[in-house]
C-alpha cells in the first residue's frame, strides 16, 4: 500500500514532519474505513481544546520561574521556590498540559533557547510565591518554563506511537491485496485494537464521544467486573444487560473459545443483541462507536 510505505518512510526518516504524516494518516484511516479513530489525529493537528483531557505523555512538571527585586536589587529570570506551597496548589503551578497543535509545537522545538515557551502565572499568587524570599525580596513577576526538550519529548511520543500502528498495520497487508482486501482488514475490530494499543498504550479502552473527540479511561485491570460494569454503565448500559452480560461471561469461562483469547458464544451473542440495540437507537449510542468500545472493553477485561 503506497501510502502506507509513504508513512512509514516519512516517520523513520531523519527529519520527519509529524503535520504531514498526521495528515496522511487520517486519509489512511479513512481508506481503511475507521473513521472512528481520527479523533485523536484531529486533536493532535487542531491542539485539546479545554474540555478535552490531554493524555499522559502531554503531561509534564515544569520550572517556576521570575523577576525577583527591593529597594536595592533586581534579579531577572530566577528559579523561584514551591516548597511551602500545599500539594494541591504545587501541582497546579509545577504541572503543565500542553495543549498546543503539532504544528506549533514543531515549531516551538526548534527554537535553541534555553525556555521555549513562558506560562505567565497570575499576579495574585506573586505575593504567596515570595513568602520564602529574604532580605525584603519580592516576587515582581512569575511564570511556568516548558523546555525544548520536554516539547520534544512530546513529537517523539507521537512519532513513536504512529509508528508502532503502521509497521505492525504493514505486516497485516500484503502487497498484491486490492484496495477490498485492503478495506476488509482495515475495519476489522482488530485494527481499531492495534490502532489503540499503540496509540494509548495495553489495557486502554477508548470511548469515542461527539465531534470525534476520544476519551482515554485505564480503569479496567483483568477481571475485575465492577470496573467494567462501571465504565458501562457510563455509556448507558441497562442495569438488565449488565448483568446479562455477566451470566454470559460467567457460562462461556471454562469454553475453549476464551482460552484461545476469542469471545465465547454467549459472550458474542450478548455483544450482536446490544449492536441491534445501537442500530434501533434503544441503546443511545453510534452504531460505529459502539461496536469498538464493546470489543476494546470486554478485550481489556479478559487480559488480551
Amino acid at each position: 500500500m503506497r501510502l502506507l510505505n509513504e508513512l512509514i518512510e516519512s516517520l523513520s526518516g531523519e527529519r520527519p514532519t509529524l503535520t504531514d504524516a498526521l495528515i496522511k494518516t487520517k486519509v489512511l484511516l479513512h481508506r481503511l474505513g475507521q473513521k472512528e479513530l481520527i479523533g485523536w489525529v484531529n486533536l493532535e493537528l487542531t491542539g485539546y481544546p479545554e474540555d478535552v483531557q490531554v493524555p499522559d505523555y502531554r503531561i509534564f512538571n515544569v520550572e517556576i520561574r521570575g523577576n525577583v527585586t527591593n529597594t536595592a536589587y533586581t534579579y531577572n529570570d530566577q528559579s523561584l521556590p514551591t516548597a511551602h506551597l500545599g500539594e494541591d496548589l504545587r501541582g497546579k503551578f509545577t504541572r503543565y498540559w500542553a495543549r498546543e497543535s503539532i504544528s506549533a509545537l514543531e515549531q516551538l522545538a526548534k527554537k535553541n533557547d534555553t525556555k521555549v515557551l513562558s506560562i505567565p502565572l497570575p499576579p495574585e499568587f506573586y505575593g504567596l510565591l515570595g513568602k520564602p524570599l529574604s532580605n525584603d525580596f519580592h516576587v515582581q513577576q512569575a511564570w511556568r518554563a516548558v523546555g525544548p526538550g520536554q516539547l520534544t519529548q512530546i513529537l517523539t511520543q507521537v512519532r513513536s506511537r504512529l509508528l508502532d500502528f503502521v509497521l505492525e498495520l504493514n505486516e497485516k497487508l500484503a502487497e498484491e491485496m486490492t484496495p477490498e482486501e485492503i478495506k476488509k482488514v482495515g475495519q476489522s475490530p482488530d485494527t481499531a485494537s492495534m490502532f489503540n494499543n499503540a496509540i494509548f498504550g495495553d489495557n486502554t479502552t477508548i470511548l469515542v464521544g461527539d465531534h470525534n473527540r476520544q476519551t482515554v479511561t485505564n480503569r479496567i485491570i483483568k477481571g475485575d467486573f465492577k470496573a467494567l460494569k462501571s465504565l458501562l454503565q457510563e455509556r448507558n448500559v441497562a442495569v438488565a444487560d449488565i448483568d446479562e452480560l455477566r451470566s454470559a461471561i460467567e457460562a462461556d469461562a471454562d469454553g475453549e473459545d476464551v482460552r484461545t483469547k476469542r469471545f465465547g458464544p454467549r459472550v458474542r451473542g450478548w455483544m450482536k443483541s446490544m449492536l441491534a440495540k445501537a442500530v434501533d437507537a434503544s441503546w443511545q449510542i453510534e452504531i460505529g462507536v459502539a461496536s469498538n468500545f464493546l470489543y476494546e472493553a470486554l478485550k481489556t477485561y479478559y487480559g488480551w
